[in-house]
């Protein structure tokens, strides 16, 4: 056989074995590939529908947990209080019983320098009726002055062991607040964990469905009001927080010293804050406010950002710029960690924020 006819004999054998490979590639492929076609978008929809719906049971738990933890921190709070003036009521107590102590010490010193001293002969040494008189109004006058350091002295020791026992009391219900709180610190925190592990196991096509869904206003936002007297609106506003997060009208409620000025949204530590609207933002740090961010808005309106972590862009910010991550320093150290946020319009008195907050949240 020559060259040129091998050469054809051996393409026409491959030839024939390309093609008999081709009619075979589909039972060579996994079925997965060939048989099941890509997800429909209708599928793709249920199924954003059907993760939404299990993030907005998530959501309702954080928010059922993040009031469970503000009504317990608010209960600490107020037994804390009232450990504080107890116990600023039983030093005066006990200072005012030493102080009566030291009088009866001194008349007893006295009585014993002097020696045993007879009323009556006191009064026979009298050289008139009206030296007796005197004398006898004396006499009279010491032992009610004794008598009434005797009686100031029972009560003020009756007020010092009730003032004891009201203490120890406080303090017991105060370690049992401490572990109720630090029970729903866990379980917050863990709340919002979850729905960021679910969040994050989704693909991109549903992430992208799920942002669309939440861009649509849903009804329970409102428009403003609520408690706390705040009816202050503001049209051009962005959410502080861009992450999970949950939050409660904590406004006012009862702090050490002072009545809560802002608003608590609960987030795990370096959540992005971003800034309400453009303005300038600048950084600051305070003994109980820890790293904050000042935002002089362009609206007039003045914003703070407590407790955060770290810094992000400053200066001439727009709306929606990341300007500092979610942390717990300050004063908030060892709790869950949340962004303290406050509204002050014009510069002036703060408002409650919580209204505000409602009526721009983008998940309803």
């Amino acid at each position: 056989m020559s060259k040129t006819l091998r050469i054809r004999v051996i393409n026409l054998i491959a030839n024939s074995a390309f093609a008999v490979l081709l009619a075979s590639l589909p039972t060579l492929l996994p079925m997965t590939m060939m048989s099941t076609p890509a997800a429909t978008l209708s599928e793709k929809q249920a199924e954003a529908q059907r993760i939404q719906a299990q993030l907005d049971a998530m959501k309702k738990d954080s928010e059922r947990l993040a009031a469970e933890y503000t009504a317990s921190l608010n209960q600490l709070e107020s037994i804390k209080f009232l450990i504080a003036e107890n116990r600023q009521k039983l030093e005066k107590a006990q200072d005012a019983y030493l102080r009566s102590r030291q009088v009866l010490q001194g008349r007893l010193r006295s009585m014993y320098m002097l020696g045993e001293i007879n009323a009556v002969e006191v009064l026979l040494e009298a050289n008139s009726v009206g030296d007796m008189l005197s004398r006898y109004d004396y006499l009279r006058y010491l032992n009610e002055q004794d008598m009434a350091v005797f009686k100031e002295m029972k009560a003020l020791r009756s007020e010092i062991a009730l003032r004891q026992r009201e203490l120890e009391d406080q303090e017991g219900r105060q370690r049992q607040a401490v572990a109720a709180l630090q029970q729903k610190q866990v379980e917050l925190q863990n709340s919002l964990a979850a729905q960021e592990k679910l969040l994050s196991s989704v693909n991109a096509e549903i992430k992208t469905l799920l942002d669309q869904m939440n861009s649509i206003p849903r009804s329970g936002g409102g428009s403003g009001g609520g408690s706390g007297g705040s009816n202050y609106v503001i049209g051009s506003f962005v959410f502080p927080v861009r992450g999970t997060y949950t939050y409660t009208n904590d406004w006012h409620a009862p702090r050490t010293g002072h009545l809560h000025q802002g608003c608590d949204i609960f987030a795990s530590t370096g959540t992005p804050c971003v800034a309400v609207v453009s303005g300038v933002a600048s950084t600051g740090e305070g003994k109980n406010a820890g790293l904050y961010i000042r935002l002089a808005g362009d609206d007039g309106n003045v914003y703070y950002y407590m407790h955060l972590d770290r810094f992000g862009q400053t200066g001439r910010v727009a709306a929606g710029t990341v300007i500092g991550y979610v942390g717990d320093s300050g004063n908030a150290k060892g709790g869950p960690p949340h962004l303290h946020f406050e509204v002050h319009p014009g510069g002036g008195e703060a408002v409650n924020p919580y209204p505000i907050l409602r009526a721009h949240d983008p998940r309803g």
